[in-house]
């Protein structure tokens, strides 16, 4: 039920996320999250980010799985600070389906995102 404390992103932090989502995530994933990246094939397991299940999937779940790492897919808590996986997930919403049940950004929480 956690909600994307972030505002929308725009000019710098857009960049900035698909900066990160590149370098992170990308080479599984894919650049346009179809997990069509260069080791989807070589890890398998890998998932669409942009099939149904993931784009209704809630920013919480998405930031745990992040944070927690899931099936196949580490953990990215020692890589990516609060802020980069919030950044991440907002990237990942702009490569689904347009109409997703997109989680909406929520007020800043100052315990869930950590200052630049």
């Amino acid at each position: 039920q956690v909600k994307n404390p972030l505002p929308a992103l725009t000019g710098k932090d857009s960049s900035e996320a698909s900066r990160l989502y590149n370098i992170n995530c990308a080479i599984c994933h894919g650049a346009d999250g179809k997990a069509n990246g260069p080791l989807a094939t070589k890890v398998g397991g890998v998932v669409n980010l942009t099939m149904d299940q993931f784009v209704k999937m809630t920013d919480g779940t998405m930031y745990h799985s992040i944070h927690y790492g899931k099936n196949n897919m580490g953990s990215y808590a020692s890589q990516l600070s609060p802020r980069q996986r919030w950044q991440i997930i907002q990237y990942v919403r702009t490569l689904q389906p347009k109409g997703a049940a997109a989680a909406a950004p929520a007020a800043a929480d100052s315990s869930m995102v950590a200052k630049k």
